[in-house]
């Protein structure tokens, strides 16, 4: 964890405890036969049989903690209450930043943390305004390292594409072996979107326009 994190305030030095970024994904599947499982697995969203999943990736690129093959009618910040305690048992002080899908009060509070909408800007005293705006654009950046992993998983395994088995030990099956061969392939080919921008062994610089660059 430690070592995430520095990764991390190696690339944002406005913080030091963040160690990944997380978010869900819906993935469609087969009709299920019993009708109640069928009723919670059915996405309004989506108007679609879904199964929702919640990924959290490292900045090596990894998955370091999933919650897979739960009913699709399940926001990602109801799926996340169940899972908090085993978060915090994991992770220790450090932090995940997320979207504002999830939850950063109560029980979330000083373990997911993200970008804060105008509304609760505006109500900051004008002397911590400015600093938490700041940090606020730095999870924002960060928010973007899960959008690569999401296209990771559904750009590399076809399966992410297709609608999933209808039996839940197939169905579970599947996510499983993708998220492993995923880490695998990421440690063992190194090709990944994440692992690239957070990695020490690249040069971080800024050109003229303002814009990152890697430089190997």
């Amino acid at each position: 964890m430690e070592l995430f994190a520095s990764m991390v305030n190696s690339r944002e030095a406005e913080i030091d405890d963040v160690i990944g970024v997380m978010d869900g994904m819906l993935l469609k599947t087969e009709c299920i036969s019993e009708r109640v499982e069928q009723n919670a697995f059915y996405s309004g969203y989506e108007c679609d049989t879904t199964v929702n999943n919640v990924f959290t990736y490292g900045p090596d690129g990894k998955v370091f903690l999933a919650a897979i093959y739960f009913p699709g009618s399940w926001a990602d910040g109801s799926l996340c209450t169940r899972f908090l305690d085993s978060i915090r048992r994991r992770i220790g002080h450090y932090k995940i930043c997320v979207d504002q899908g999830f939850p950063w009060s109560s029980d979330a509070w000083n373990i997911l943390v993200g970008p804060m909408n105008e509304r609760s800007a505006r109500r900051l005293h004008p002397s911590m305004r400015e600093y938490m705006l700041r940090v606020s654009n730095v999870y924002t950046s960060l928010r973007q390292s899960s959008k690569w992993g999401m296209r990771a998983l559904q750009v590399s395994f076809p399966w992410f594409k297709k609608r999933l088995p209808s039996d839940s030990k197939q169905r579970r099956l599947v996510v499983q072996s993708i998220i492993l061969t995923h880490n695998f392939r990421t440690d063992i080919v190194g090709r990944n979107q994440i692992k690239t921008v957070f990695d020490p062994e690249y040069e971080r610089y800024v050109n003229l326009q303002g814009y990152d660059r890697i430089e190997q």
